[in-house]
């Protein structure tokens, strides 16, 4: 056992920081990276909105017709980059949110090293952990797939996905987790309030960061509480210390994830996983690794590994087993099995590496000896891996200014025209244009906090024309786009530098609707466009969600939205949580605004309180009294249950803050 020289560690610490650096050079530019599926920029664009309109209970008018900015995502890696900005405006936001993600990356192995250095006492083996999270990835060799994916530069498989395909809140989850994981094994064995503390601190940090490594987390950290009740005398373990760090995290953590948004996430998540389903298939699959999880557990009953190893090895089985079943026999356990893939490597390497300290640091030569062998050759194996990383060229990967991209010159032109509908925007381009251009449209990012999933459907049978006619397609698709008060519409068709091509048939408007930007393959449509809010009959009112084969039911409604005979309600937007509708309001005559319905929205005419219903479309509908000038007024003020909750967290935060003083004057005392 090694004592513990701070200077030395904050040395070796910085040291590790500055490899990944010098490594990972390019990770701190600005500009968009050549792989043209990344959705870094939704993140950004996220971040973007929050850096102009920090309200966490506000609303967010930019994406998917409309939504509470608590369901964006999880929010601190948003407003740490708005706060980012906000003490160096010079930087834009989408080079800040870079800034971060690419420092939380960096960090990685750094927070390995003292999760290693925490539980083996041993500098060289937190060390030679952390040397070998940054250079290997045993992804790439047990998995074809993502050995495959690789691309243009030979980064580790957690830089990968952090390049290509814009995973930074997971990186930066996982990048958290080892210290969380090491703050609440401190907690459940010492005494005092402090260690609880910073283990709830971190827990509530890693899950308002992503959900996948908050999931992660939650997984490793059941196993911990299991292991360390089992070996309560052994360990010194308390359990209810542990749940006391669990409990407070949530608590500090509650101001966001308010039971509405976990409920929300939780029914979406399936849907947004490729239609994920529970059925038989993940039955047995759950039978099986409840099976697995006995024998690991059974090793360690048996004293054949010892504590720390059962641990990692049993964490490492969890997602190997959801992983390893999605990418050798396509299977899923759970939704989106495959993004366990960064939690699954580095419990690999820790338990290979735990496993080798342990044989070497043996008496039985016949164990010590073979066991160096095999680390040999596997090491061996790798230094092809290490030595295309590192000799890569960068430039490869370099960022391009994003003003030479197809999709940065799409969104100015269309910040150009300074459209009053939305725009629908499709593929790369859904996710980058917020993060130049605050300009409203159907698409976003983050899609599993929504109430309102019409947008969604809509988009999806507009793309793809399912359910429509032979030949009524554009016709059935420009119906949509006006019942989502659409005023311009982007095709990407087979010659465009766009990576995803999303419409099946990008020549359906021809004909149909004016083109007024032609170039390389992308073409912009102008839809015909009066407002957000209509005129429109009860009786015309969808009585049902028109999709599939119920698409029919929307043509009256849409054509009550083109009527020219109606008159035309002018809606002006007074920030992001307010608006303003003026015009006549006839007899007889509700009015349906293309936003989407909440709770928290209340509407007022000449100061008198008016109903916000609901409509089939997910959208609202106001039933005002008939004047010949009216003026209704819309303001967004959020749930009660958001602050309740709210006051619940801030009452945490303060008690927290109290004990913590109380116990530190008692100390001097």
């Amino acid at each position: 056992m090694e004592r513990t020289n701070w200077r030395v560690e904050a040395a070796i610490a910085a040291g590790l920081f500055l490899l990944n650096a010098l490594l990972l050079w390019p990770l701190f530019l600005p500009g968009e990276f050549p792989y043209r599926d990344s959705i870094e920029g939704g993140y950004a664009s996220m971040s973007r909105f929050i850096a102009s309109y920090p309200d966490p209970w506000g609303w967010n008018p930019t994406h998917y017709c409309g939504l509470p900015t608590q369901f964006m995502y999880l929010p601190l890696l948003l407003y740490a980059t708005a706060f980012l900005h906000w003490i160096a405006t010079s930087i834009p936001v989408d080079h800040a949110y870079r800034l971060l993600v690419a420092l939380a990356a960096c960090a990685g192995p750094v927070t390995v090293y003292f999760f290693v250095r925490s539980f083996t006492k041993s500098r060289k083996w937190a060390l030679a952990a952390a040397l070998t999270y940054t250079f290997f990835s045993p992804s790439y060799g047990l998995i074809w797939q993502i050995d495959k994916d690789r691309g243009l530069a030979q980064l580790p498989w957690r830089i990968q996905v952090l390049v290509k395909y814009g995973e930074g809140p997971h990186n930066a989850a996982l990048t958290l987790a080892p210290l969380a994981l090491v703050a609440a094994w401190r907690a459940a064995v010492s005494a005092g309030f402090g260690p609880i503390f910073l283990a709830a601190v971190l827990f509530a940090s890693t899950t308002l960061t992503n959900w996948a490594g908050a999931l992660g987390l939650a997984w490793c950290s059941l196993v911990m509480l299991v292991l360390g009740t089992w070996e309560r005398k052994e360990t010194g373990f308390q359990a209810q210390r542990f749940l006391a760090a669990g409990g407070l995290g949530y608590l500090l953590a509650a101001f966001w994830l308010t039971p509405s948004f976990i409920q929300r996430t939780v029914l979406n998540w399936p849907a947004d996983a490729f239609a994920y389903r529970w059925g038989r298939e993940q039955v047995l699959l759950m039978g099986g690794f409840l099976l697995g999880l006995a024998l690991m557990l059974e090793l360690r009953r048996r004293r054949w590994v010892s504590f720390y190893l059962a641990f990692l090895l049993t964490c490492w089985f969890g997602f190997a087993w959801v992983v390893l079943g999605f990418y050798w026999f396509n299977l899923n356990l759970l939704p989106e099995s495959r993004r366990y893939a960064l939690e699954f490597e580095l419990f690999l390497l820790l338990a290979g590496l735990e496993a080798l300290r342990l044989a070497v640091s043996g008496h039985r030569a016949w164990i010590r000896y073979p066991a160096m062998a095999a680390a040999l050759l596997l090491y061996s194996t790798g230094v092809r891996q290490a030595w295309a990383y590192v000799s890569a060229d960068p430039e490869r990967w370099r960022p391009q200014p994003a003003a030479t991209t197809t999709e940065y010159e799409l969104a100015s032109w269309l910040n150009a025209q300074q459209p009053r509908g939305r725009i629908f925007a499709s593929g790369g381009l859904r996710f980058r244009m917020n993060a130049w251009f605050p300009l409203p449209q159907v698409g976003g990012t983050f899609e599993t906090g929504l109430h309102n999933r019409l947008p969604l459907d809509f988009t999806y049978q507009i793309r793809t024309g399912i359910q429509s006619k032979p030949g009524e397609e554009g016709a059935d698709a420009i119906r949509q786009l006006q019942a989502m008060a659409v005023e311009y519409v982007v095709v990407h068709g087979r010659e465009s530098e766009e990576y995803y091509h999303d419409f099946s048939n990008p020549k359906k408007f021809e004909g149909l609707l004016e083109a007024p930007y032609r170039r390389l393959g992308d073409t912009i449509y102008r839809v015909p466009f009066r407002s957000y809010a209509h005129l429109v009959r009860p009786h015309e009112f969808p009585q049902r969600p028109p999709l599939h084969a119920f698409l029919p039911l929307l043509t009256p409604y849409a054509n009550a939205l083109q009527d020219p005979q109606r008159p035309t309600l002018a809606v002006t937007w007074e920030g992001p949580k307010r608006l303003r509708i003026d015009g006549p309001i006839p007899e007889g005559m509700a009015v349906a605004l293309a936003v989407s319905y909440d709770e928290g929205w209340s509407a007022n005419q000449q100061g008198r309180r008016i109903p916000v219903e609901r409509t089939a479309l997910g959208f609202m509908k106001l039933t005002p009294r008939p004047q010949e000038a009216s003026t209704i007024t819309l303001t967004y003020r959020g749930a009660r249950e958001q602050r309740l909750m709210a006051f619940l967290s801030l009452l945490a935060w303060g008690a927290s803050f109290a004990l913590l003083v109380r116990e530190r004057r008692r100390r001097r005392a």
